[in-house]
């Protein structure tokens, strides 16, 4: 897609990754000019030789920092290239709990680096069956509430600073904070009265933590959250929880 007349090529990643090891050959190669220069100088007494030295380092040293910027940007994906996939995901688990789930998403055409879209598959669909099975509650239960019967999960993409953020939002019943510290005690975990919102709820990324009530095929094995939390700091990010 993209633009009218705009071509797009399949390039394998291998050369991709080679690109990027030439261009930082060129970046200690062009390091050495400025010590030539010096030399021209001091040694060889050539002042001018040395700020024509100088000149061409400067006209290099922007090329080389445009080339590895350009390589970068051939790196980049657009964020929809996984998002798509999980309408899907939504869809079949939602029907197999007897939920009636829709999923929105936004800011698709984000865009980030290739390796980190596809290391953050995994993660995200750990974070949407935990919202469809611990999140969403049954078209009953929200009909009771005043709610409407379909639940709806939003997942959205936007730069923020340098970053990427992404955000998984669902309308369902939020964390409890008694649930959860009861479990985390049951389960020997130091849980004080005195801890913040914030603290009880980063609860659930503790290894085997598990709120489930009945362990189904989809959540509460207690694997899930906390390998969440070690993907995504694996990739040098950060998550973050609220209800």
């Amino acid at each position: 897609g993209g633009a009218a007349g705009q071509r797009v090529l399949k390039v394998g990643q291998d050369k991709i990754d080679r690109l990027m090891d030439l261009i930082g050959e060129m970046v200690v190669a062009k390091n050495a000019l400025p010590y030539l220069a010096q030399r021209a100088e001091d040694v060889f007494k050539q002042r001018e030789l040395a700020r024509e030295i100088k000149t061409q380092y400067s006209v290099i040293n922007r090329i080389a920092e445009d080339m590895q910027h350009a390589i970068m940007q051939v790196r980049m994906l657009p964020v929809g290239t996984i998002f798509q996939r999980f309408g899907r995901l939504v869809r079949d688990i939602s029907k197999k709990l007897g939920k009636d789930v829709a999923l929105v998403i936004e800011g698709e055409d984000t865009e980030a680096d290739k390796n980190v879209i596809e290391s953050l598959a995994d993660p995200l669909i750990h974070i949407l069956r935990n919202s469809l099975d611990h999140g969403i509650e049954l078209p009953a239960e929200r009909l009771a509430k005043g709610k409407p019967e379909h639940g709806t999960i939003t997942l959205s993409a936007s730069h923020q600073g340098g970053s990427i953020v992404i955000e998984v939002r669902d309308d369902g019943k939020g964390l409890s904070r008694e649930k959860l510290l009861k479990k985390a005690r049951e389960k020997g975990i130091d849980a004080p009265d005195s801890m913040t919102d914030q603290e009880v709820w980063s609860l659930i990324f503790a290894a085997g933590f598990s709120t489930a009530e009945v362990v189904t095929d989809v959540s509460g094995r207690g694997v899930g959250m906390d390998v969440v939390k070690k993907n995504i700091l694996g990739l040098g990010g950060t998550v973050e929880i609220d209800s």
